[in-house]
């Protein structure tokens, strides 16, 4: 059995080595990594040629510049692997994660494992809270969105999203031409990804144990961070989600109800990004507000599963009152930089791409 190991790299010089280092020396599965060049205008290339010149088994390509979605396509066309995983080129693995994964692995359509969000030499586990082998359809719903009492707790929303941090069955991948859509689409390219892939898987197993390192090196400035088009990119992600649910049972339309209505936080953090005066932010955040798709999932979201600060927030978000919205996402950001990094946080990874 030969994992694909898929490495999109751009611009990526001075740590990609720190990446492919962390995957060398692993054991317990027969693989190759893919090392997709996507156009950078650094030394990438050379850097990557030289690995692939030390070690059979890395193979560097080269292409003009098409994004994340695009160089992981490249990377699924070229896979030569009865399963693919993908690492981001800044992140790492922990020693022995392939040998740990090989123990539990028992050649499931898909399987997760839990990650370290990294801020320097400071390692904070992200827990699942849950573990063991599951239907599909389980882990597609939990991707999809919360439901019930997993509502208590709203960072868990895209604990489970992540491209990265998953073994994929490539023959599933190729027998029904999945890939990855263009985040100018639909804003982040994860979930859509997995959500397709797992409408044709039938076996999946989580593994809550913190084997990948996801790391952020270079912080973003507020203007990189800021997304503008990112409420409209969302919008077309939960109308393609709801394609795909279309004909599931009542649990698939709660769970993307209660997406659409979360991803308020994302949204407002967005905002807090921007460097237009806070008048217009205010404004941005009355428009989603008042958008019919966000008024309907406040209908339809059960507030008694939240902890009281977040009842606070959505109810703000429920009546509209963008002002506060927008002052509570702040004020979150502030405590959540403050607790773990001042370049990043993980309310909702697609929200915050590096």
């Amino acid at each position: 059995m030969k994992l694909s190991i898929i490495i999109p790299c751009y611009n990526v010089e001075n740590f990609v080595q720190n990446c492919t280092e962390s995957i060398v020396m692993q054991q317990g599965f027969d693989f190759e990594i893919l090392m997709i060049n996507d156009g950078s205008k650094d030394n990438t290339q050379q850097v990557l040629e030289n690995l692939a010149e030390k070690d059979f088994r890395i193979k560097a390509i080269n292409q003009q510049n098409q994004g994340l979605s695009g160089a992981r396509n490249t990377g699924i066309e070229n896979a030569t692997g009865d399963y693919i995983m993908f690492v981001d080129a800044d992140d790492t693995l922990e020693p022995e994660a392939l040998k740990t994964i090989a123990d539990f692995f028992q050649e499931e359509d898909l399987f997760c494992f839990s990650y370290n969000r990294v801020f320097g030499t400071k390692k904070l586990p992200r827990k699942f809270n849950i573990q063991g082998k599951f239907p599909a359809r389980f882990i597609q719903r939990r991707i999809v969105g919360l439901i019930d009492t997993e509502l208590s707790d709203p960072s868990q929303t895209d604990a489970l999203v992540t491209a990265w941090g998953k073994i994929y069955k490539t023959e599933i991948i190729r027998k029904n031409q999945f890939q990855f859509t263009d985040t100018k689409e639909i804003g982040t390219e994860d979930a859509l990804f997995n959500i397709q892939y797992l409408e044709h898987a039938l076996t999946a197993q989580v593994l809550d144990m913190p084997l990948y390192n996801y790391v952020k090196i270079n912080a973003d400035s507020l203007t990189k961070l800021h997304k503008p088009n990112l409420f409209g990119q969302w919008k077309n992600l939960y109308a393609k989600i709801s394609e795909i649910i279309m004909a599931k049972d009542a649990e698939f339309r709660k769970a993307l109800n209660n997406r659409i209505a979360l991803s308020i936080i994302g949204l407002a953090l967005n905002e807090t990004f921007s460097e237009k005066p806070f008048s217009s932010k205010r404004q941005k955040v009355s428009e989603i507000l008042h958008d019919d798709i966000y008024q309907k999932a406040y209908q339809n979201l059960e507030m008694k599963y939240f902890p009281l600060h977040w009842k606070v927030f959505f109810y703000a978000a429920k009546y509209k009152y963008a002002t506060w919205v927008l002052f509570l996402a702040s004020t979150m950001n502030f405590v959540i930089n403050r607790n773990n990094s001042p370049s990043k946080n993980q309310m909702f990874n697609f929200a915050n791409n590096k």
